[in-house]
């Protein structure tokens, strides 16, 4: 924290757990990436937190959706540990109106729950992807009807085994923390390791008695390792959430892709901690979860085109 650049910046409050190591990974994926994907440090944006959900509701948050059903709430989950269970909260990270706790989903573990997401049918999807060395071989979406308000406890309505249909052999390149879905399909974002690029691939196959392949579609230099995404409610754009940034895609039902349309990407530098979960509040706003729980929102006006 001696460079001379990091003496006027205005750092916020750092959250008390992880707090130091949490810095110096983000400081270490700013310095790190490509010169092409940084943005110059005057021009980062210190987000401020708008509400904190409770330790005692949810640790190490990892994965957030708006529901459908339910105006104002948002379902959140851990990452892997720590239990297998969704939270309904408000935008200031309390527990919504109507439920006791955190809702148990039966017959699951969490092996390393990463993102979560909503079909149009106004399934929660809930994605059991992570694969940090890329050796896992049982990948899982689980879904499940939103719970009704009081609801303890819920069973999913179907569980998929997913896997990469072009991987040939262990590479942490294919692990995944993103998860959305737009016009009745259901795409995947990779985290990656060894470059700063994401690849998106799409659900082909809903079997139920064999796994099914993620059908690689494209990929795009997102600067960073990607650990969010989700798609806005008209199905027009597409957030993704790096630990440094926030774009905006527009998803082209065409194609089937958000990376064909480069003229109408947009970004946002960002400095959350570390930020994990992603969700669109409306279709002009979006709310970012880092994985302490402290809840940051952000108007997409305040995006700018991405050069």
């Amino acid at each position: 924290m001696n460079h001379p650049a990091f003496a006027s910046w205005p750092f916020p409050a750092a959250p008390r757990r992880k707090g130091a190591l949490a810095l110096a990974l983000v400081l270490f994926l700013l310095l790190s990436a490509p010169v092409s994907a940084q943005f110059p440090f005057s021009a980062l944006r210190f987000l401020k937190p708008d509400g904190q959900i409770s330790p005692a509701l949810l640790t190490e948050c990892s994965g957030l959706v708006h529901s459908l059903r339910y105006n104002g709430v948002f379902w959140a989950h851990g990452d892997g540990g720590s239990g297998a269970s969704i939270v309904p909260v408000t935008a200031s990270g309390k527990l919504a109106r109507g439920w006791t706790g955190a809702v148990r989903v039966e017959g699951c573990k969490n092996n390393d729950w990463e993102d979560i997401a909503l079909d149009d049918q106004g399934n929660l999807i809930i994605a059991d992807l992570g694969n940090n060395n890329g050796r896992r071989k049982q990948l899982m979406l689980h879904f499940v009807s939103e719970p009704k308000p009081g609801a303890v406890s819920v069973r999913p309505t179907r569980t998929l085994r997913v896997h990469y249909e072009d991987q040939k052999g262990d590479s942490p390149d294919y692990d995944c923390e993103a998860v959305f879905s737009a016009a009745g399909r259901i795409y995947f974002l990779t985290k990656h390791r060894s470059d700063k690029r994401t690849r998106l691939y799409r659900l082909a196959g809903e079997s139920t008695t064999r796994s099914n392949p993620l059908r690689l579609v494209g990929s795009f230099d997102v600067g960073g390792m990607v650990t969010s995404a989700d798609a806005s409610p008209d199905g027009k754009l597409v957030a993704v959430l790096t630990y440094t940034t926030l774009w905006v895609f527009s998803y082209d039902r065409a194609s089937g892709s958000i990376f064909t349309k480069s003229e109408s990407v947009r970004r946002t530098p960002i400095f959350a901690w570390q930020a994990e979960a992603v969700a669109w509040e409306g279709n002009d706003a979006l709310v970012i979860a880092n994985e302490n729980g402290q809840l940051f929102r952000v108007a997409l006006s305040s995006l700018q085109a991405a050069r």
